[in-house]
């Protein structure tokens, strides 16, 4: 049996108190740092959507950039045996493309404005990129390809300004390999209307890296940071308002700045995309060029 005196009924009723007391301290402070916790993780959360949505407002107000080296026209120009890229400055944010429409060595000038995402393009590239090339390499024409975005609204991955934005960074750091760089990105476009998304960042780089692209660690980087995405989406505006790269140009009425856009000197090609022989005779008919005898290829049957 023990020898401690039996509690009193008042002793007991105070050590229960005195123990619910206690209890309650416990509790305040378990509260109280639970408070504290919440408060710094909503905290974090909040400085998170902050520096997100700061982000998103700078990166859709940020004015266009330096364009890339080799396009100061808003394209870049291929001529020669080789295809080889007519070396430019980069232009200036506030510059505005202004191509000539003839080239003053006689050579026929022929201007493609297209967007990688558009079928259209691609059937033109499939049909006709070859006779163009010929044209090039003999020294009877010069080509210029303008890079344009106007389908980002079927892709919520905007694939029509990352394609563009591509092409620009290749012609940046490697011009050279930009023909086979842009034919390359046709063989993977997506099929309108049905895709989601297009090509990812890493599939257009592996296209830079399949055709040789030099300076690839710069190409890459420009990819992935959407170097040129303010430049493309100014040049696609000065296209699609029917001025900047097209002023002078003799567009039909009825153009509504569609693509491809294809000019010989400044004329208007309306024939089928997919046309070889029609192509041919318009450069002829306008150029006063031969076209190239265009290689037969199957007829890419028409999406909208």
């Amino acid at each position: 049996m023990s020898n401690a005196p039996r509690q009193s009924k008042n002793e007991r009723r105070d050590a229960a108190r005195e123990k619910a007391r206690q209890e309650r301290v416990r509790q305040q402070k378990r509260e109280k740092r639970n408070r504290a916790v919440l408060q710094v993780s909503i905290g974090a959360v909040i400085i998170a959507i902050v520096a997100v949505v700061a982000v998103i407002i700078v990166n859709s107000v940020r004015p266009p950039g330096p364009g890339p080296a080799n396009m100061a026209n808003g394209g870049i120009t291929l001529e020669g045996p080789q295809l080889t890229a007519v070396r430019t400055p980069a232009a200036a944010a506030s510059a505005t493309p202004s191509p000539e429409a003839t080239s003053s060595d006689g050579k026929v000038r022929i201007q493609i404005f297209e967007d990688f995402a558009c079928p259209y393009c691609k059937q033109f590239e499939d049909s006709n990129g070859p006779q163009v090339e010929e044209l090039v390499k003999s020294g009877a024409a010069i080509v210029q390809y303008y890079p344009v975005a106007i389908l980002d609204r079927l892709y919520p991955d905007k694939y029509s300004t990352r394609a563009a934005n591509a092409a620009a960074a290749v012609a940046n750091w490697s011009p050279n390999e930009w023909e086979a760089f842009h034919t390359r990105l046709y063989a993977i476009q997506p099929e309108e209307g049905v895709a989601t998304s297009g090509p990812s960042d890493d599939q257009i780089i592996a296209v830079a890296r399949q055709v040789g692209v030099k300076n690839l660690d710069q190409v890459s980087q420009a990819v992935k940071d959407s170097r040129f995405d303010a430049w493309v989406t100014a040049r696609t505006a000065e296209f699609t308002e029917k001025r900047g790269a097209l002023q002078g140009a003799a567009l039909p009425p009825s153009w509504g700045g569609s693509t491809p856009t294809v000019l010989v000197n400044g004329q208007y090609y309306t024939g089928a995309p997919s046309d070889t022989a029609a192509f041919g005779a318009f450069v002829t008919s306008v150029g006063g060029t031969t076209g190239a005898t265009p290689t037969p290829t199957p007829t890419p049957s028409a999406s909208k």
